[in-house]
């Protein structure tokens, strides 16, 4: 059980095909439960996010810099955290993924909010970029220093691809302590209380969405 499992149980190894309904299974019970904003939006789950979830995981596999949390004292080696990424090119143009989820559109809307006016191509003078767009551990293995390691071995395959700078948008205050303990700096954010939404008006120690940043 999960529960019973520690830190030292625990392997980070990059993300493979076969871990992918595995990766879906932890968001769908975890991440899009708990996170604070998704909770505090009530996602229909699976249904509502299960379109958005697939790509960003397809993405991922992609860009072949991902990686999972393997407990290793489960027989069947259950996946218990996750690191989604991906690289971003300066001369390449991302079309955005499509949802019909107002509450998705909600949040990349803050996502857009916080991002807006800073070019962090220009700021580490680069033409790539590396960026952390879920990092997700079961609660029962929180505070054991998971996403530590996530976060780690993601920036180690980042510096082997020759990329100079990392960057990732945060709505909650735990992963925003995890990335500042690792020495990301805040580039922007957007405090809740301004952004003009009756329904971010209680989000606790939550409140806000920050964008940060580091030199590789």
């Amino acid at each position: 059980m999960a529960s019973l499992s520690t830190s030292s149980n625990i392997e980070i190894i990059p993300l493979l095909p076969e871990h992918r309904q595995s990766v879906i299974n932890l968001l769908m019970s975890s991440f899009f439960i708990q996170e604070p904003l998704n909770a505090m939006l009530q996602f229909d789950i699976p249904q509502e996010p299960l379109a958005w979830a697939d790509h960003v995981v397809d993405e991922s596999l992609r860009d072949q810099c991902s990686f999972v949390a393997i407990d290793t004292q489960n027989l069947h080696k259950t996946i218990v955290g996750v690191s989604l990424n991906g690289v971003s090119n300066r001369t390449n143009k991302e079309e955005p993924f499509m949802v019909e989820s107002e509450k998705l559109n909600f949040i990349f809307s803050l996502i857009d909010k916080v991002s807006d006016g800073y070019d962090l191509f220009d700021l580490y003078n680069t033409d790539r970029l590396f960026h952390f767009d879920i990092i997700n551990v079961d609660e029962n293995l929180r505070r054991q220093n998971v996403s530590g390691r996530l976060i780690s071995a993601s920036e180690d395959k980042a510096r082997q691809l020759g990329i100079q700078g990392a960057f990732v948008v945060c709505s909650s205050l735990y992963s925003r302590k995890a990335f500042e303990r690792r020495q990301y700096e805040v580039v922007n954010e957007v405090l809740y209380s301004k952004y003009g939404d009756e329904r971010l008006k209680h989000m606790g120690e939550h409140d806000r969405c920050t964008l940060l940043a580091k030199q590789l």
